[in-house]
């Protein structure tokens, strides 16, 4: 499989398809792919292949929440890669994974294995089985086959045992830590006293887990359990003695030797800011465990760092074998000049349900997959675009390889509350998700902008387009454009208004007049009910909002 490149000649609207391939890139670069070797096993080209098919039903870890189990669907199939659905949920919070990924289980893991399923939104807890749900849905369970498993080893790690952890989304920050989950080879680390925003899946070679006593013999802080007495005079001994826990004995931690990947080698990676992508990239810099990856032909802005052995980096060729597109490096030579018209996309990413606004992102070279927040496949104006150099400031907290949910930064425009424990040793506190679900429905049932509403509030945008997915990256400039059938096709899309459309269309509404209705409007004069018209009310005030912030 080669990757074909749409070059636009200037000043003509003719267009031709260039061939690339590795090889010859290579010998244009001067440049060396980094050696398979390299990889671990999860990250180079799998032996087997991948059978899942779309539709298919099975169970799997919340990426946001590792502690919690859901009802998943396959929504996609991309080579060796899957588009996992949050089974009762909206789409904007699918995500990727690899086919062979660990998280993910065979309908009836959980009940075989006592973990604690999530069931899709509507099914009652108590009432939820299987069988029924697949009758129900008339759908097919993901062959157990399918799945991946390590043989379950004795690794010296335990449910209930104490360590010492690295907070991955605090990375100068060593915390007190419990195990407490385990499979096969892998466990849980979940800091004490803390919710489960920051937990994470590792094994006995991570090199941010150590034994107790580890930051004493360093001389380094170590900070104990969110409102644990007397902070300062933290002592394990102890601790121990007050939880009635033992700790992972030392030996038990068999830290990797550090990676061989030099700087300028090229790979393949996953773009976490349009996670269905994958393109051409290199290795920027080096650290002892991880590598800072730079995305050939794009800003420097992009660049992240990641953990060598991260399964979302692959060797050059990697997707070629597993039949996956690979995203090679926008040409230089058709970067828009200011104000020109980008040359049409025909790329198939675009294809979504909001693909009736018929727009194309202005940012050179982009095709208008993802979006700055992540939650969408595809996006058609700048504000939305997740290649943006103007949205970057957005994206570094989110796309940190030591961040793994935005959920900890702001709650509706206000910051988390500081914790007791100042300096080194402060932790800010997470929200757990039943706060934020709560806080999301309070919040969306308020109007969040009105006419004197505070500018500092503008990412609780954010939030608001968590619950009216189509609504982010457009303003009331363009929505004035639209047609009746586009603002058909946009209420027709809002979770839950999908009854209230055929009014809009009998009523002759375009972009225009949707922008001129007011609640009173909504609710009085076209009758529709209080719920759906709280929704398409807030989407109008939020279009508002946002061409404000563009001026």
């Amino acid at each position: 499989m080669h990757n074909y490149v749409t070059v636009v000649s200037v000043g003509s609207a003719e267009s031709k398809l260039e061939l690339w391939s590795w090889p010859q890139y290579l010998e244009q670069q001067k440049a060396v792919a980094a050696p398979a070797r390299l990889f671990q096993e999860t990250q180079r080209v799998p032996t087997i292949k991948n059978s899942f098919r779309q539709g298919m039903k099975l169970e799997g870890i919340d990426p946001q929440h590792s502690s919690m189990y859901f009802v998943l669907t396959v929504a996609e199939v991309c080579g060796f890669r899957l588009r996992l659905h949050f089974d009762g949920y909206s789409d904007c919070h699918d995500f990727w994974v690899s086919a062979s990924c660990p998280d993910i289980h065979p309908a009836g893991w959980c009940e075989s294995t006592g973990h604690k399923l999530y069931t899709p939104k509507g099914c009652k807890e108590e009432e939820f089985s299987w069988s029924n749900y697949l009758k129900i849905t008339r759908s097919q369970a993901a062959p157990k086959e399918l799945f991946c498993s390590s043989p379950e080893t004795d690794c010296g790690f335990e449910v209930g045992m104490k360590l010492e952890a690295v907070d991955r989304m605090n990375p100068s920050l060593i915390c007190v830590a419990t195990v407490t989950d385990k499979v096969d080879n892998r466990f849980l680390v979940h800091f004490d006293n803390w919710d489960d925003t920051y937990d994470y899946w590792c094994d006995a070679h991570s090199p941010y887990i150590h034994p107790i006593g580890w930051c004493q013999e360093r001389g380094l802080p170590l900070t104990p359990p969110q409102d644990y007495p007397d902070p300062d005079r933290f002592s394990w001994e102890r601790y121990l003695e007050e939880t009635g826990s033992t700790a992972v004995a030392p030996e038990a931690f068999r830290v990797r030797p550090s990676h061989s990947f030099q700087v300028q080698m090229k790979l393949e990676a996953v773009d976490k800011r349009c996670p269905g992508l994958i393109r051409v990239a290199m290795v920027q810099e080096v650290d002892t465990y991880r590598i800072k990856i730079h995305f050939d032909g794009w800003s420097h802005l992009y660049d992240e760092w990641m953990d060598s052995d991260h399964p979302d980096i692959h060797p050059a060729g990697w997707c070629e074998s597993t039949g996956h597109p690979l995203k090679p490096p926008p040409c230089q030579h058709t970067a828009q000049k200011p104000g020109e018209k980008p040359p049409h996309s025909s790329d198939p990413h675009l294809t979504s349900k909001y693909s009736f606004h018929h727009r194309s992102c202005p940012t050179p070279g982009c095709d208008g997959s993802g979006h700055v927040t992540g939650r969408f496949t595809a996006h058609h104006c700048l504000s939305g675009c997740p290649l943006a150099e103007r949205n970057q400031g957005r994206l570094k907290a989110d796309l940190s390889d030591t961040e793994g949910s935005r959920r900890n930064l702001l709650v509706f425009g206000q910051r988390a509350k500081k914790s007791r424990y100042h300096g080194r040793i402060g932790r800010p506190p997470k929200y757990r998700k039943n706060m934020m679900s709560e806080g999301m429905y309070s919040s969306l049932f308020m109007t969040a902008f009105t006419a004197n509403s505070d500018r500092t509030l503008s990412l609780c945008w954010e939030q608001h387009c968590k619950l009216l997915p189509g609504v982010a990256g457009i303003h009331a400039g363009q929505v004035s454009t639209w047609t009746i059938e586009e603002v058909f096709g946009f209420v027709n899309n809002l979770i839950g208004c999908e009854e209230q459309t055929r009014i809009f269309k009998d009523e002759m509404i375009d972009g225009e007049a949707f922008l001129l209705l007011t609640q009173n409007d909504i609710v009085k004069i076209m009758n529709i009910k209080l719920g759906p018209a709280l929704k398409i009310h807030n989407a109008i005030l939020m279009f508002k909002s946002t061409d404000e912030g563009l001026k």
